[in-house]
């Protein structure tokens, strides 16, 4: 059977359910854990801000201290990782999310919250939460991604 995590890095789609299901059931971690440099991968429910984020070559996020985050990181078209400066910077907090307190990135330009749950010391799952994205279309359909530790 094949993991939840290798159909991500497969670039196959999983269900909005399944990856809830996944996120619910791992452990919190500390906004410190977040901090350096981080790859993003979407998660493919088949949420539309998927294409969004290959739309602008997302790369990940950066988190240099709790209050200084790169919350959307893009390549160039060199390949070149640099901080999209349309979606602001953010913040990390300890913020309770489906009965769980865990790290969140907080943007401060925004009405956005990406929660973020433990995979192991260098990959978390997080899910973005934002009234923006809220319609009867994506009502429980969070866009989901995971990040993996650069350095």
């Amino acid at each position: 059977m094949t993991s939840i995590i290798e159909c991500i890095r497969a670039n196959r789609p999983i269900s909005t359910a399944e990856a809830k299901t996944y996120f619910d059931e791992r452990p919190p971690v500390s906004p410190s854990f977040l901090l350096g440099e981080w790859k993003g991968l979407p998660v493919l429910t088949g949420n539309k801000l998927v294409e969004i984020l290959q739309n602008v070559k997302w790369a990940g996020k950066n988190f240099h201290a709790v209050d200084h985050v790169e919350p959307m990181v893009c390549h160039d078209d060199k390949g070149c990782r640099f901080p999209n400066p349309y979606w602001g910077g953010a913040r990390i907090r300890e913020v309770k999310y489906n009965d769980v307190v865990s790290a969140a990135m907080v943007y401060n330009e925004r009405p956005v919250i990406d929660y973020f749950r433990y995979m192991d010391e260098n990959t978390v799952i997080g899910v973005m939460d934002s009234p923006e994205h809220d319609s009867s279309s994506q009502q429980g359909d969070r866009l989901y991604f995971v990040l993996e530790r650069m350095k």
